[in-house]
């Protein structure tokens, strides 16, 4: 997966709080966000309510937030590289002096933090942990290699792309542009005790990047992930960089392999949508009733598009446990379904690709922008058996 292109070269415990009305948007300040169009069918991109930055029954950039309770029981495919990932988040630790170190270590059975991620920059939902800029050198250094330890080459790849699109935000110098930064934006957390034997989890992320990382041994989570890039693309040092790319090639790609009856077969009817359904704050583990193509019905060819999808996800995590967790998808590929909704392009705005199986959701939408005059991209990835390392969470 390519990640740069040189051209010309559980248990319910909280219900959810009202939501503060704003748009797809999630570049701008929470005051100037417009209203979504009151006819699409549309997740909120939540705000934690009593979670780090959030008073209780409070709500921040139109972010609701849903506590579940978390247990260790996910459906996990095994293979992960835990013994690797604990020494390099004690190397981690072990740069902080206590103050900080309460900042960055919380409890494992800390679930409502664990569950604060969102596209929203920091400074409207605040993290969990600390910024990478609130760190000296060389403590960002260690954090960095924990998540390029935790993660593939192109999973490290595509985080550090991202943290450059917010200094390209930062560089147009537009509305909020203060808030962006690949230091300032982005924070890691630590949750439990890292250990080969006993569960612990990773959290790094900011705008338009989340990485919920949670270990138990031989068995690893990386879901709820999201990914998304404002703008699709920009330069830096006359390199064009694409941060979502090899996500967007493979979703559309999947789109432009139907025939035409196919491609109306698998168009969700329920409703449009703008913005994702199951993104940030959405964690009831109540997901919408399946619609779309199944994937059974399609020739070799097809399901071959389907499966680098589901790689382009699935790959951003550390080799062992992403082959073993692609297999496992592969194997309920016969139940999987795609679906689309609104426009099917890669360029178009609002179009609505869906990747629905047993355990996999997928999400990938193009979503207006802001700060840019164009689309940007907004993508979710969960696994419906192992989201934060736990069971089902409608259990």
């Amino acid at each position: 997966m390519q990640r740069t292109r040189v051209l010309a070269g559980g248990v319910l415990l909280a219900t959810t709080l009202t939501t503060v009305a704003c748009g797809s948007d999630d570049s701008s300040s929470a005051s100037g966000s417009s209203s979504a169009g009151s006819s699409s069918t549309s997740a909120s991109s939540a705000a934690p309510s009593g979670g780090p930055g959030g008073g209780a029954g409070g709500a921040m950039g139109g972010q609701t937030f849903t506590a579940v309770d978390l247990d260790t029981e996910g459906a996990s495919a095994g293979g992960a590289n835990t013994a690797a990932v604990v020494p390099a988040v004690q190397a981690f630790l072990a740069t902080l002096d206590a103050t900080t170190l309460a900042t960055v270590q919380l409890d494992f059975t800390d679930h409502q933090s664990r569950q604060t991620w969102s596209n929203y920059p920091a400074s409207q939902v605040a993290r969990p942990g600390i910024a990478l800029a609130d760190l000296t050198e060389e403590q960002q250094q260690a954090a960095l290699a924990v998540v390029q330890v935790a993660l593939s080459a192109d999973g490290y790849t595509q985080s550090n792309q991202i943290r450059q699109a917010d200094d390209y935000l930062n560089s147009l110098a537009g509305e909020g542009a203060d808030d962006f930064g690949a230091l300032v934006d982005y924070y890691i957390a630590v949750y439990g005790d890292p250990s080969t034997d006993a569960p612990f989890a990773v959290q790094f992320g900011g705008h338009h990047l989340a990485r919920n990382l949670t270990y138990n041994g031989d068995a690893v989570s990386q879901t709820p992930q999201f990914v998304g890039s404002e703008p699709p693309s920009f330069e830096v040092d006359g390199t064009t960089v694409e941060p979502v790319a090899a996500e967007t090639d493979a979703v559309f790609g999947v789109l432009a392999g139907l025939t035409a009856d196919q491609l109306a077969g698998a168009e969700i009817t329920s409703g449009t949508f703008d913005d994702l359904v199951m993104g940030p704050g959405q964690d009831s583990g109540e997901f919408p009733a399946a619609e779309g193509l199944l994937v059974s019905e399609l020739d070799d060819t097809q399901r071959a598009l389907v499966t680098s999808a589901l790689q382009a996800y699935v790959g951003d995590l550390a080799p062992a446990a992403a082959a073993n967790l692609l297999a496992q998808y592969e194997s309920e590929l016969d139940q999987t379904r795609i679906g689309w909704s609104n426009n099917t392009g890669s360029t178009d705005e609002s179009s609505y690709v869906r990747i629905d199986g047993p355990s996999v959701w997928i999400e990938f939408i193009n979503t207006r922008s802001r700060s840019t005059p164009d689309i940007h991209y907004h993508s979710v990835y969960r696994d419906k058996n192992n989201d934060y390392g736990s069971s089902d969470l409608s259990g």
